[in-house]
This record gives structure tokens, C-alpha cells and sequence, in this order.
């Protein structure tokens, strides 16, 4: 569907990404231009940069338990992984305390007996501990892959309910980074963090808890580093959350860029811009590199630091446990317990900050995300639809004011109306409005002023599904989906409504059945990507099919024969005579030759109804259909 080039970006998209824009689609531009070099790449102004990163501020909170719907389904099995990581937890601590008992009660006075005993108990549980850890673990996964499915879900169904305002400002890279990147990181979060933070607070609170029973003088100079820890932690809590949120930004755009260049290889290799390209996707490379540069540099410096921390606490434990010691204030065992429990008790410390990463890293996912949730759509049901019409197919635009953006207005008071089973056309030049009355009768955008009548009712007034089963459409950029070229025709309707034999029919009607035949594999041929391994004309027809195989009462065609040869264009228009009988048709043609054979023809310039006639009335005005007439005429003369 063409749209105004002029489409400003949305206030939320540029909230997002302040001090930037996305770069050019590829081709765009007059001509050609020179090529620069890969060092010739766009740069910024240091206040540009600093702009980008003023990120939008987010709340933890709400985001996470904005997540924590996705969880409830599952709470059950939450509970019991919560439980069980509590039994592991303890689990965990049974060495470090069962050292006291084995050094202080058994090595030193020599029992061998009950070391060996403590030995086995030992293994037993280290048995426990680790057929527990795969069945949580599996159980975490699982609970992970289900969150996510119901995530994709939500976000994929409520993407489709967005009106195609919403994509005219958001580029395909910036919607696929979001459906399966994002998507991925909060996997991550649910299938590693959510339980495992649970299970690592428990050691934690478990390891001061020995510490303290074991020997409290000792345990509270340990916990002399805890200051040092908490600061170093919200330091690196700060700088990990701008880091992640930057590169799922900067992420983003490179997709955004990967995309448009992939899509657009036959116009960047028809322009020889390969070189320009890369000197954007390098650049847009270098700054996601950076941005992971910043999260990076904090790992880097927090977790030797964590190091470090551990090594003095330690030799606290060292000092004041050898002079205890001394004292006879403390055993043996005891003081290796508390060594071991030491070492236990960072252990959880430096899991949770690899914890607090992926939960850093998740909420920069979901806050893109829910942007995407707290997107409305534009274009609803009424709560209280009309009953759809009989089947007529009369069409009336009554007063009609539209804009793609504010009051740019792109129609102006648009006022006609359309019998059932008339023939109609739209032609003006370039930019009056004709492709935005076809967009605006399928209710692909709303209108701002006036009404859209189908037999009598407002369209906004009828379900948006039922309305659009009743107009076939077939567009000048022809999309085809991958599949067979009978999948392609019936568009995943049944066999029962759809079988062979009416496609079969209907691409005889339109002369496809003859190309259709050649294909290796006839109607079960496999269709490529976007119908790469078809002619254009050949895509023509076969859209061309699948509007037909419907019977709808209201045929759109925009331009649907601009991209055919003239021999195959001429067995359309007779097929087309043969088929628009009976059915309300509306045409876009630049080509005025294609058209004079339609019951009206309506004149567009500048948004506004100018003319409106037969072929031959409209030729003996003096008005813009004449002169839009005489220059096609002399431009094919002199051809």
C-alpha cells in the first residue's frame, strides 16, 4: 500500500532513540551518488551521543511484575522449583558444616570408623543434591519455554490488531528485534534467574546463619565487607542497566539497517551503493560494539573486585581465627568450617550479580516490549457492531478528510458514489490521493472527517473482518508467501471453500493456468520468498487468482496491470470484462487507455474531486483528464 513519504516518525519512537535517525532505505535518493569509503562514515556530535543515552527512565518494579503475568499460570510449579532450590540450598551447606564434626570428633581423635561414616553420608548427599538440581532445573526450563510461548503470542496477536499506521513508523528490523531478540532475553530471565535467585538468597541467608551459630565474634568481622559489597554492587547495578538498555537500542537499529539493505540488494547493486552501505552497517556495528564495550568494563572491574573482597575477608578470618586459636577460643574444625563457609558465602554473592544481569538485561527487553503493549490500536471493532449489510457492494464517500499526519490533509472533501456493479476508475497524478481511498475502503486507516458508506452503513460501524471479506484487492507491489502456488491462491482457506478445482478456474479466468502448468509441479510448485523465482507478471496474475477465488462483491484493482507485457495485459482485460460483471469495481490506473471502457471515471488533483464522467464526456472538457490524455497520447507517439 503506497503511503506519503512525508510520515514523521511517532513521539514514542522518538523518545526512544532522541539525537538519531534510522538510516536511508537502500536506493533511496536521485541517481547516483559517490561512494564513500568505510572510513567515510556518519559521525556524531559528543552532545548527540550524550542525548541518545539520556534513556528513558522505567521502573524495576513495575516492569517485573508486568512478567510476573506470564509466571501466574505456572505458580504452582514455581512453588515447588522454590521448594526444592530451598532443599538444595541446605544441601549445600551440609560440607562446610559437617567439617567441624569430621576434623573436631573423628580425625583428631583418630576414629577412622566414623570418618568413613561421615564419608558415605557425605556421598549420599551430594547423590540428592544433584537428582534434585536436574529435576529443578528441567522444571525451571520448561516453566521458562511455556512463559515465553504465551509472550510471543500476546505480542505477535497484538501486533496484527495494529492498524498500518503503526508500521508506516516502526521498520520491519525494529518489530523483529523486538518479537525474537527481546523475546529471547526474558527466556533467559524465566529458564536461569527467576528461581535461582530464590535458591541463591537462601544460601545466602543460610551461610550468615551457620556463621553466626559457629562462632559469632568471627562472623561479625566477616561481615565487615558486606558495606563494601552492597556498594560495589549498586555501582555495577547502574552501569550494567544503561549498558543493556543501550544495546538493545543500538541492537535494534542494526537489524532496522540489516533488513532494508537485504530487502533493497537489487537497488543497491543496481546503484553500486554496496560501499555506502557498509559504511553504515559499520558504523552502526561500531556503536553496538560500544555500547557492549560499557556493560563489558563493568563485569571486567566487579567481579575481580568481588575477588579481592573475598581474599580480605579471608584473611580477616585468618587474623582474628588464628589468634582465637591461640586463645583455645576456637577448634580446629571450626576454624576450617568457617573457611569453607567463607568461601560459600561470596559464592551466592557473585551468582546473584550474574543473576541481577540477566534481570538488568530483561527489563531493558520488556520495557521495548511493553511499548509495544501499551500501543493501542487505531483501528477497532465497535463494541456493538451493525449487522453487515446484504450483499450489494454500493459504495458512497461522503465529505471525506484524511491525513497521514496532523492536518497535512492528503484528501479534502471527497464526495462521490458508486451503484452496485458499476465500473468505476481513480486517476490523477501521482500523490492526489487514489491508493489512500482504496487503504481508506478497507478501513486501513480512519478518516478524520466525513463518512464511508457500504450499502447504506458507516464502515467504522461494521467488523472489520467481515468488511474486508467482502473487497478483493489486488495491489501493484505483489506480496507472495512462501508455499505452493495453490497455498497462494487461497491464502489458507479450506479445501471445502477453496479446493483445486475453483483455483484451477479461476486462474484459467485470468490466464494463469497456462504458466501456472509449466512450473515444475503445476499448482503444487513451491513459491519462494516474496515469489523471487516468478516473473512480476507472473505474480500479477496469480494475485490476480486469489482476489477471484473469493467471489467478492467489490473488486479493488490498483494498478494491477502496470507491470504486465501488453499481450498478456490484453487476455486480462478480457477476463476482466468477463469477471466484473455483477461486482462493484473500483480501478487505479495510470494508463488512461486501460480505463475508458468504465462506467465513471473520477479526476483526483492535490486531495480533491476535480472531474468526474465518462471517458468521452471528460474528454470534451478542457480539464485535467484531457490534458492528463493528450500527454499520454504524444508520449506513446513518439515512442
Amino acid at each position: 500500500m503506497a503511503k506519503p513519504d512525508s510520515h514523521a516518525h511517532d513521539p514514542q519512537e522518538n523518545a526512544e532513540t532522541p539525537g538519531t535517525q534510522a538510516p536511508p532505505a537502500p536506493g533511496t535518493g536521485h541517481g547516483r551518488v559517490q561512494n564513500p569509503s568505510p572510513q567515510a562514515r556518519p559521525r556524531r556530535a559528543k552532545k548527540a551521543e550524550v542525548e541518545e543515552e539520556a534513556l528513558e527512565s522505567f521502573e524495576d518494579w513495575t516492569q517485573i511484575k508486568r512478567l510476573a503475568r506470564y509466571l501466574k499460570p505456572r505458580k504452582g510449579a514455581i512453588a515447588l522449583a522454590v521448594f526444592l532450590s530451598i532443599i538444595i540450598a541446605g544441601l549445600q551447606l551440609a560440607p562446610g558444616l559437617m567439617v567441624k564434626p569430621i576434623v573436631d570428633d573423628y580425625i583428631v581423635p583418630g576414629n577412622w570408623t566414623g570418618v568413613i561414616w561421615m564419608a558415605g553420608i557425605l556421598l549420599v548427599i551430594f547423590l540428592v543434591m544433584f537428582g534434585l538440581q536436574v529435576y529443578t532445573e528441567y522444571q525451571i526450563a520448561k516453566i521458562g519455554q511455556l512463559s515465553m510461548r504465551d509472550l510471543r503470542m500476546d505480542l505477535f496477536r497484538h501486533i496484527n490488531k495494529q492498524g498500518l499506521g503503526f508500521f508506516d513508523k516502526r521498520p520491519v528490523g525494529w518489530l523483529i528485534t523486538r518479537v525474537t531478540s527481546d523475546v529471547n532475553v526474558l527466556n533467559e530471565l524465566f529458564a536461569q534467574g527467576v528461581v535461582g535467585i530464590f535458591q541463591q538468597m537462601f544460601m545466602l541467608v543460610g551461610i550468615v546463619v551457620a556463621l553466626l551459630f559457629l562462632n559469632w565474634q568471627l562472623a561479625l568481622w566477616t561481615f565487615l565487607v558486606i558495606p563494601v559489597v552492597i556498594a560495589l554492587s549498586w555501582f555495577f547495578r547502574t552501569r550494567v542497566r544503561l549498558g543493556y538498555r543501550l544495546t538493545r537500542l543500538r541492537l535494534s537499529r542494526l537489524n532496522t539497517h540489516t533488513q532494508e539493505n537485504v530487502t533493497g540488494m537489487k537497488t543497491v547493486h543496481a546503484n553500486t551503493q554496496e560501499q555506502r552501505q557498509f559504511g553504515q552497517f559499520e558504523h552502526l556495528n561500531d556503536l553496538h560494539r560500544d555500547a557492549h564495550y560499557r556493560t563489558v568494563f563493568a563485569f571486567a572491574t566487579y567481579f575481580p573486585a568481588i575477588e579481592v573482597i573475598s581474599a580480605v575477608g579471608l584473611a580477616l578470618i585468618v587474623w582474628q581465627g588464628g589468634h582465637q586459636f591461640t586463645l583455645q577460643m576456637v577448634t580446629v574444625g571450626e576454624l576450617l568450617a568457617f573457611v569453607l563457609l567463607l568461601e560459600r558465602f561470596f559464592a551466592p554473592i557473585r551468582d546473584l550479580s550474574e543473576k541481577f544481569n540477566l534481570v538488568q538485561s530483561a527489563i531493558a527487553a520488556s520495557e521495548r516490549l511493553f511499548k509495544i503493549f501499551d500501543t493501542a490500536p487505531k483501528i477497532n471493532d465497535p463494541e456493538s457492531p451493525a449487522a453487515m449489510p446484504i450483499k450489494s457492494g454500493m459504495i458512497e464517500f461522503r465529505d471525506v478528510w484524511f491525513a497521514y499526519n496532523d492536518e497535512d490533509w492528503v484528501l479534502k472533501g471527497v464526495s462521490f458514489k458508486v451503484q452496485h456493479g458499476q465500473k468505476i476508475a481513480l486517476v490523477g497524478p501521482t500523490g492526489s490521493g487514489k491508493t489512500t481511498m482504496m487503504a481508506l475502503l478497507c478501513r486501513f486507516y480512519d478518516i478524520q472527517k466525513g463518512e464511508i458508506l457500504l450499502d447504506g452503513v458507516n464502515i467504522q460501524h461494521l467488523p472489520q473482518k467481515q468488511l474486508r471479506q467482502r473487497i478483493a484487492i489486488v495491489l501493484q507491489d505483489v506480496f507472495l508467501f512462501r508455499g505452493t502456488v495453490l497455498d497462494n491462491i487461497r491464502l489458507g482457506e479450506s479445501d471445502a471453500r477453496i479446493n483445486g478445482q475453483r483455483a484451477e478456474m479461476v486462474a484459467t479466468a485470468v490466464n494463469a493456468h497456462t504458466f501456472i502448468e509449466r512450473l515444475p509441479g503445476g499448482y503444487d510448485a513451491n513459491v519462494m520468498e516474496r515469489g523471487a523465482t516468478l516473473s512480476v507478471g507472473q505474480k500479477q496474475l496469480l494475485s490476480f487468482a486469489r482476489a477471484l477465488a473469493f467471489d467478492p462483491e467489490i473488486l479493488v484493482l490498483d494498478e494491477a496491470t502496470s507491470n504486465i507485457d501488453t499481450e498478456t495485459e490484453h487476455l486480462i482485460q478480457a477476463a476482466m470484462e468477463r469477471l466484473v460483471e455483477g461486482r462493484t469495481s473500483m480501478i487505479i490506473a495510470h494508463r488512461l487507455s486501460t480505463i475508458q471502457s468504465c462506467d465513471r471515471i473520477l479526476v483526483l488533483h492535490h486531495g480533491h474531486l476535480v472531474e468526474e464522467g465518462s471517458h468521452q464526456e471528460l474528454l470534451g472538457r478542457d480539464g485535467l483528464y484531457r490534458r492528463l490524455y493528450e500527454l499520454q497520447y504524444r508520449e506513446q507517439a513518439a515512442v
